[in-house]
């Protein structure tokens, strides 16, 4: 027994090891507290696993030499302190078993020992010490391993989200997110509906699952939507009765009683609502800039918190955690992405696409924050196509935020104006493609009747001996020149520059037209019948537009862009170069001067219900009479023999009035209700042929609301 106890280094058994060199008892390798009695007891009975250690044994053991019966009772407070540590039972025993009057024995299951001697010991430590260093060795290289690949997937980028499916939910062919008098509107949803306007019907819904278009009843003739409530039962917009869509009274509306109620007494649009609800964030365009400010939900503690110095913000959205307000700022006939601190500061563009100058505009967060959705133009106009992008906004510690927006819709329909579902599940947007068909209007017969064969295209002008048409593409933007008749069309630009406005010179030898290359300033142009390449008639860096010759050809009349600081009417001579400013013309735009030179009609820039006349001989202006009750007005035309102008008013349908210049009568030539409505680059297009009769490009587009089931990594 004494050779076994010897031999062993450490003895093991359930939770325990006994370390027979230390003489330590360790439960999961903690250090038990037992006296050096209890130890040695514990000694010998493991030594003798299943057999009986007698009483007599254990006292020599403690106490050699000691007589018998002296040390019983130390021998029973020695077991009884070893079963107590080990959490055993005398009458149900697991480890040490009592032999009534003889003895002990250890019934525990003890793990083989470690008997090698230590001669054994060193011959095997060469050995054992190589295979542990390959085991170590091996173990490193797959931690390695699986630290390269999860470094590799924690930092490589998430795939990119998709669109899984498109559903259509509408089908009524009518224009998308336009109100009756023409001004743009944002759909908005509050899960189980969509609500948009349409000009014909204003502000309607749709189911989300798709159907029948309904119409939303509202106190106003025509409701520009801008924004939902967070909690879903408001819409918040303004109304645009006067056919001005910038700086009007902000407006809540109640989805579910129609009833609505002002803003206090706000003026502004853009407005957009706090993710509490407790505030709204709005804009005012003033000087040709833009004043962003917010206010309490109710009106009231409206501060300013910053400017945009040049554009116009179109819409303004909250990002979901409050922190941050981004807008689309419409500057000359571009739009771009800008970004701010919700208290106001670090005002500044977020440029999407770096040297490009593309389009951005309808955007929108995901309700989680954690993607921003924006539509982008692939071409130079808001009339070509478009496609919904989105920018990953959030990235955690480990996973890195992909940096390039990632497109998620492409092919020939246009997708615009995305709208999250409040679960995130589905972007609400619009589809479809631009077209539309040339018209005129006969005045005998009330009928419509394809005019160049019912082309997709707008802005004629024809020339002095009526033999000759130009026109602009639609939605493309191109020049192009023909006879009367459709025949001999030639192409005199290219797509890269965005043409508006042609018009002929007096003697027909000459097109002079408003150009935008992006990136750039509107400028006046000037080419030739047979083509070549425009001419720029003006070195100047500033917004020039609207055309129009003086009768003998030597001179361009032309205005400023409405969103210019100052608008006003200017003079080139072509001979010289000279620009020279149409005296008290500031804050007047869209000039077109007489056939006979006299007169020259033109627009307030921010009141477009009002025309003024410039009289050349006596230097003075006047305001012409307009309808009172008169709406957005536009695309004036002088009639052959100087004696009157044609105006379009927009808020009755489409509605051409003829203002005698001597007797400053109006007359209402033709109130026009066109099926499927009218179009434009720059709006509805309407103009009058020089017999009288409207001219129109009626909408042929396809637009309906689509939802696109998202996948999101």
């Amino acid at each position: 027994m004494a050779e076994l106890e010897k031999s062993l280094r450490s003895v093991r058994f359930g939770p325990f090891e006994l370390s027979l060199e230390t003489q330590e008892l360790r439960k999961h390798d903690i250090p038990l507290k037992l006296s050096g009695q209890a130890i040695q007891v514990l000694e010998m009975l493991t030594a003798n696993p299943g057999k009986m250690v007698t009483r007599d044994e254990l006292q020599q053991k403690l106490w050699p030499g000691a007589p018998y019966g002296d040390p019983q009772h130390g021998l029973n407070a020695a077991v009884n302190k070893l079963r107590e540590t080990l959490g055993d039972s005398a009458t149900t025993p697991t480890y040490i078993e009592t032999l009534p009057g003889r003895g002990y024995r250890f019934i525990g299951l003890i793990v083989q020992p470690d008997t090698v001697t230590e001669e054994e010991k060193e011959e095997r430590s060469p050995k054992l010490s190589r295979r542990k260093l390959w085991a170590v060795g091996l173990a490193l290289a797959g931690a390695c391993a699986l630290f390269a690949l999860g470094f590799f997937w924690l930092w490589s980028p998430l795939p990119p989200p998709r669109v899984l499916r498109y559903r259509q939910l509408t089908s009524d062919r009518q224009i998308k997110n336009e109100t009756p008098c023409g001004r743009e509107s944002v759909p908005v949803t509050d899960g189980p509906r969509v609500f948009f306007s349409e000009p014909t019907s204003g502000v309607v819904q749709v189911s989300s699952s798709g159907g029948d278009v309904a119409k939303v009843s509202t106190p106003f003739a025509c409701f520009s939507i801008s924004d939902i409530s967070p909690d879903k039962a408001e819409l918040l917009g303004i109304s645009t009765t006067n056919g001005i869509a910038a700086n009007q009274p902000l407006w809540v509306l109640s989805i579910a009683s129609g009833l609505a109620h002002r803003v206090g007494s706000l003026p502004g649009h853009a407005g957009a609502w706090s993710p509490d609800g407790e505030r709204i964030v709005y804009a005012i365009s003033e000087s040709g800039g833009s004043d962003l400010y917010v206010a309490a939900k109710d009106g009231s503690e409206a501060r300013k918190l910053s400017r945009i110095e040049k554009g116009y913000a179109l819409l303004i959205r909250w990002s979901p955690d409050g922190k941050v307000l981004r807008m689309i700022v419409l500057y000359r006939f571009s739009s771009s992405l800008w970004e701010m601190s919700a208290d106001g500061s670090n005002l500044h563009p977020l440029v999407q696409f770096p040297g490009e100058n593309r389009l951005v505009t309808w955007i929108n967060w995901t309700p989680d924050g954690r993607h921003f959705l924006f539509t982008v133009g692939k071409g130079n106009t808001y009339s070509d196509s478009w496609d919904i992008w989105a920018l990953r906004e959030t990235h955690s510690l480990f996973r890195r935020r992909t940096a390039k927006p990632i497109q998620l819709t492409s092919g020939p329909m246009s997708f615009w104006n995305p709208t999250p579902s409040p679960d995130g599940k589905q972007i609400f947007a619009v589809g479809g493609q631009f077209r539309g068909e040339l018209l005129r209007y006969d005045l005998k017969s009330g009928k419509y009747e394809p005019f160049l064969s019912g082309i997709s295209a707008e802005e004629l002008d024809f020339s002095k001996d009526g033999n000759w048409v130009t026109y602009v593409t639609y939605p493309e933007g191109i020049l192009w020149r023909s006879r009367v008749d459709g025949s001999e069309r030639m192409q005199l630009t290219s797509p890269s520059l965005r043409v508006a406005m042609p018009r002929w010179s007096p003697d027909g030898t000459r097109i002079a037209f408003q150009g935008y290359l992006p990136g750039g300033p509107w400028k006046i142009y000037v080419v030739t019948p047979e083509g070549g390449k425009p001419e720029v008639v003006s070195e100047s860096q500033n917004d020039e537009v609207d055309p129009t010759w003086s009768p003998d050809g030597n001179a361009l009349i032309f205005g400023g862009h409405v969103f210019s600081t100052q608008t006003r009417i200017s003079s080139v001579d072509l001979r010289t170069g000279r620009v020279s400013t149409i005296p008290g013309s500031e804050g007047l735009c869209s000039p077109r001067i007489s056939p006979d030179g006299r007169f020259i009609v033109a627009m307030n820039a921010h009141a477009s219900s009002k025309l003024f006349l410039f009289d050349q001989q006596t230097h003075k202006w006047s305001e012409l009479p307009t309808r009172e009750e008169s709406g957005s007005l536009g695309f004036q035309q002088w009639s052959p023999d100087s004696k009157s102008v044609y105006v379009v008013d927009q808020k009755h349908g489409f509605a051409i009035d003829r203002v005698g210049i001597g007797d400053r009568k109006i007359e209402r030539v033709a109130a026009i209700e066109v099926p499927g409505g009218v179009t434009g680059s720059g709006g509805p297009w309407m103009s009058v042929a020089p017999d009288g009769s409207p001219l129109l490009l009626r909408d042929l587009s396809i637009q309906e609301f689509y939802a696109l089931d998202m996948d999101w990594p």
